[in-house]
């Protein structure tokens, strides 16, 4: 049977934890962006990037309707569901723990967030070129731009890592969370010896785009206690870089029977690329005499994409709003030109006031005497006579009456707004019900009880 050179994973098991608002009760990879769920961006990357099949995984009460829903986007690329239980709150690597048994190639791992215009062949000839254990993505971030966020005025701050890169072999040294620094960081000498032009960073947009050796994947199996790739295996797999091999004593190791689950016991070289190696004239460093990659049979990677790349994780509300802004301008980078229909053929449009930024999904329902500016309405939403929709984001099955004004908004599935509301910058949480003549400025709109079921 033919097996391929890399398997690729897309995570959408995720619950959207930083956006409960608009996340209850709805899968996060189904949030509207442009024309197209979220997952769906991924999806595409990896189509145009010549994968012909994906496994996606995903919360198992939530398969029907998010394969519903691909099924209408008209992807060639062939989906394999591989639904898990969200009873446990489980991290990325423990999804990855489960599917272990299906990966039997080196593993292409990215979230279903993560949408950009960068061309995924980069980090996997990266990945290649070195017979990394582990290749990551990483980009610049971009001019924040002051964006009104729905909801009560709120500081976003972004997360932040600090990240270490060789400069001249782009081996990635390095990988915490700045939280846990506070004024000084150390580096070990050792550290410093075999990468002598290392550059920090700070403030690098992590892609959660991994490229990832078959032999990690075996080592993460046994060990049950890592639950995220990027928080607890990646840190751990990079600072074992500066480890050795166990010692052997006349044919056994020194250390005890019990650690027979050492990294080492994994991360072992084919011997013939040894040879070749070794007698090639290639090395990745100068200045001392020892050998390629120092010996080193764990090796992980870092590739900083161009200044002028696009990439952004839509893991936040701000990052949402933001998205939903820029998707059409990007679209054709994004999707490498493919078609932007901004109008289902078929939703039902009776307005004349829609302008060239409004995106209406299927079924949705525009009525006559309407006005909409720079705003998505979703499949199945209806918007009835002498109301207007500004600048907002509006989901599935929703029902806006007459007489509305809503502006600056997103507003989740099934809502209802009565007739005759005016709101501005808020968040309207799934199957709230809106009274009439209601007055509403930056709040969150839900009803709680339901947002704390999910």
């Amino acid at each position: 049977m033919f097996q391929p050179e890399f398997q690729a994973v897309v995570l959408a098991a995720g619950k959207g934890s930083r956006m409960p608002e608009i996340t209850s009760g709805k899968p996060k990879c189904l949030l509207p962006v442009g024309t197209k769920p979220l997952v769906w961006y991924p999806l595409h990357k990896l189509q145009k990037s010549g994968f012909t099949d994906v496994i996606l995984v995903v919360l198992e009460n939530y398969k029907s309707d998010i394969q519903a829903t691909l099924d209408k986007t008209e992807l060639e690329i062939k989906i394999d569901y591989f639904p898990i239980s969200g009873k446990e709150d489980l991290g990325t690597a423990d999804s990855l723990r489960l599917l272990h048994d299906r990966l039997k190639s080196d593993v292409l791992v990215i979230s279903c967030d993560f949408i950009t215009d960068f061309n995924l062949k980069g980090v996997l000839d990266l990945f290649r070129m070195h017979d990394a254990s582990v290749a990551s993505l990483f980009f610049h971030p971009h001019a924040g731009e002051n964006l009104l966020i729905p909801g009560p005025k709120s500081k976003h701050k972004p997360e932040r890592d600090l990240v270490g890169i060789d400069v001249q072999t782009n081996r990635l040294v390095f990988l915490a969370s700045a939280s846990d620094f506070e004024s000084e960081l150390s580096l070990p000498r050792s550290l410093l010896k075999k990468h002598t032009h290392i550059k920090m960073h700070s403030n690098l947009v992590d892609s959660h785009v991994y490229v990832i050796k078959n032999w990690v994947i075996k080592y993460l199996n046994s060990q049950p206690n890592f639950s995220t790739i990027k928080g607890e295996l990646l840190p751990h797999i990079v600072k074992k870089q500066l480890s050795k091999p166990p010692k052997v004593v006349e044919g056994k190791s020194i250390v005890s029977k019990c650690d027979s689950e050492d990294i080492f016991n994994y991360a072992k070289e084919d011997p013939f690329s040894i040879i070749i190696r070794d007698s090639s004239s290639y090395n990745d460093h100068i200045g001392d005499s020892k050998p390629t990659y120092h010996g080193d049979s764990i090796r992980c990677y870092a590739l900083l994409a161009p200044r002028d790349s696009f990439g952004v994780r839509v893991n936040t509300l701000a990052s949402y709003w933001a998205i939903n802004s820029k998707v059409s301008e990007k679209w054709d980078k994004i999707t490498n030109g493919l078609n932007l229909v901004l109008k289902h053929p078929t939703s039902e449009n009776k307005s004349s006031q829609v302008d060239d930024k409004c995106v209406i999904w299927e079924g949705a329902k525009l009525h006559e005497k309407t006005s909409f500016k720079n705003s998505i309405i979703g499949a199945n939403s209806e918007v009835c006579s002498f109301s207007r929709v500004f600048n907002c984001i509006v989901m599935n099955n929703v029902t806006i009456k007459e007489k509305v004004a809503l502006e600056n908004c997103i507003v989740s599935d099934g809502v209802t707004i009565e007739k005759g509301c005016q709101i501005k910058g808020c968040l309207i949480g799934s199957h709230h019900l809106v009274p009439e003549n209601s007055e509403h400025s930056q709040e969150v709109l839900t009803d709680s009880d339901r947002l704390m079921e999910f």
